[in-house]
C-alpha cells in the first residue's frame, strides 16, 4: 500500500512541477498603426496583472504575478524592456520615452495582454483624419484612475502590491463600435414587402448595444442612432477617434430579382488580397509608411522595412478572422437553426480597413427572400442576432468561460 501511495505522490509532484515549468511569457509581437503601436504579450497560460505607467524616465509597468519565466520579447526600434523577478511573480518595464496615453485588455484561446499605446508626441493622428476626410478636433486625454492608498501592511508581499496598485492606472474599458449599414438618403436594399435594409441594420445595433450597456464591461459606440446617412470614411473616422478595441459593421444582404430565394447568414472579415495591398502601399508610398510606422519608416534597409509592413497588418488581419470564427460560432448556435449559415467570407469593404482594429461586417439574412425577410422584420429574431454578437463579443475578451458573467437573453 505504501509504495502505491509514494508513486501517487511522485506522479502528483511530477505533474505540479511541470504546469509551473510550463508557465510562462513565451514571447511579444507588435504592429505599428496610425496613431498607435500594439504589443501583444503571449501567456502560457491565465495568469492575473497589473498595468501602470511611472515616470523619469517614461515606462510602462506590467506586473504578472505568479510568472517565473519570461521570453525574449520582440518590440519595436525605440522600445527597451527589463525584466525584474519577485517573489509574487514578475514584473515587465519598457522604457518608451514619449508622449503617450495607454490602453490595455486580456484575451483569452490564447491567453494575450495586449497593450495599446497611442502616440500623443506627433501629428500622424491628425494627418490620418485629414485623409479620411475631416478635419482634426482635439483629443481629450484618456483619465487615469487613481486607485486610494490602503494602510500600510506588515506583509512585505502586500505592501508591494499595496504600491503596485497606488500607481496611476491605465485605460482598461473595452470600446465596442457598433455600425449600422447605411441610414438617412441611403436606405441599402430594399427587400420583401417594401423593408428597408436601414431599418433593419439600426434595430440589431441598438439590440446589440442594450446587452453591451447592461453588461456593464463594455463602452458601446454606436455610428448612427438614428435614421441618417453617415459616409463610410466617417464610420472609420468614429471608431478610430473612439480608439474602439472591436469594429462591427451591421447589414442585411440582397439578391436580384431573379433569385428571390437566396438565403443565408454570413460574417466578412478583410481579405488577405486587400491587406497585401494595404502593406504594398506602405512599402511604395513614403507618405503612408511615415503615417503606418512612425519613424521606423526612415529606415533605409527594405528588408526590415517589408517585416515591419508585415507586423502592422498581421494583427489587424489575423484578429478579425479569429473574432469572425467566434461570431460564426454563435450565429450557429443561437439563430443556426432559423437561418441558414453561409460562413466566413473575406472582402475588402471599406468598413474592414480600419487599420489596427479588428473588425467585421456580418449580413444578417436576405432581405429580398420573403421568408428571411419576415424574420428580420421581427423583434423576436432581432434580439436573437444581437445577443450572438454580444456573446462573441464576450468570449473574445473573455474566453469561453465569459470571464464568469453574461447578460442573460431575457
Amino acid at each position: 500500500m505504501f509504495p502505491r501511495n509514494l508513486i501517487t505522490f511522485s506522479l502528483l509532484l511530477f505533474f505540479l512541477t511541470l504546469s509551473l515549468v510550463q508557465a510562462k511569457v513565451t514571447g511579444a509581437d507588435y504592429g505599428i498603426y496610425e496613431g498607435k503601436i500594439r504589443l501583444v504579450l503571449h501567456l502560457s497560460k491565465k495568469r492575473d496583472f497589473k498595468v501602470f505607467t511611472l515616470e523619469n524616465p517614461r515606462r510602462i509597468v506590467i506586473d504578472i504575478y505568479g510568472e517565473n519565466k519570461v521570453a525574449k520579447l520582440k518590440l519595436p526600434v525605440d522600445m527597451r524592456y527589463r525584466v525584474g523577478k519577485h517573489r509574487w511573480g514578475t514584473r515587465i518595464v519598457i522604457l518608451y520615452q514619449r508622449d503617450f496615453s495607454l490602453k490595455y485588455f486580456y484575451l483569452r484561446n490564447p491567453d494575450r495582454i495586449v497593450l495599446d499605446i497611442y502616440r500623443e508626441d506627433n501629428n500622424l493622428y491628425t494627418e490620418l483624419l485629414k485623409i479620411i476626410g475631416e478635419d482634426h478636433k482635439e483629443e481629450k486625454k484618456i483619465p487615469q484612475k487613481v486607485v486610494k492608498k490602503e494602510p500600510k501592511e506588515e506583509d512585505p508581499i502586500k505592501e508591494l502590491i499595496r504600491k503596485a496598485r497606488s500607481q496611476p492606472m491605465v485605460y482598461e474599458e473595452k470600446v465596442i463600435v457598433i455600425d449600422a449599414g447605411h441610414g438617412g438618403k441611403d436606405p441599402g436594399a430594399i427587400g420583401y414587402g417594401g423593408i428597408k435594409e436601414k431599418h433593419i441594420n439600426l434595430a440589431i445595433a441598438k439590440k446589440v448595444a442594450y446587452f453591451l450597456k447592461k453588461d456593464g464591461r463594455f463602452k458601446v459606440i454606436l455610428t448612427r442612432k438614428g435614421d441618417y446617412f453617415i459616409p463610410l470614411h466617417e464610420r472609420a473616422e468614429i471608431a478610430l477617434r473612439n480608439r474602439a478595441d472591436l469594429f462591427i459593421s451591421i447589414h442585411s444582404d440582397a439578391a436580384p430579382r431573379r433569385n428571390p430565394r437566396a438565403r443565408g447568414t454570413q460574417v466578412f472579415a478583410l481579405s488577405y488580397k486587400r491587406a497585401v495591398e494595404k502593406k504594398r502601399q506602405i512599402l511604395r508610398n513614403r507618405r503612408y509608411a511615415k503615417l503606418v510606422l512612425g519613424d521606423a519608416a526612415n529606415i533605409r534597409s527594405g528588408v526590415v522595412r517589408k517585416v515591419l509592413a508585415d507586423l502592422a497588418i498581421d494583427v489587424t488581419l489575423t484578429e478579425s478572422v479569429y473574432f469572425a470564427r467566434l461570431l460564426a460560432s454563435e450565429l450557429k448556435k443561437v439563430v443556426g437553426k432559423e437561418v441558414y449559415f453561409k460562413g466566413i467570407n473575406r472582402a475588402g469593404f471599406a468598413v474592414l480597413k480600419t487599420p489596427g482594429i479588428p473588425s467585421v461586417l456580418v449580413e444578417t439574412g436576405f432581405i429580398t427572400n420573403p421568408s428571411e425577410a419576415r424574420k428580420l422584420r421581427n423583434p423576436e429574431f432581432q434580439r436573437k442576432v444581437a445577443w450572438s454578437i454580444y456573446r462573441a463579443i464576450v468570449r473574445y475578451f473573455y474566453g469561453d468561460d465569459f470571464g464568469r458573467k453574461l447578460v442573460k437573453y431575457k
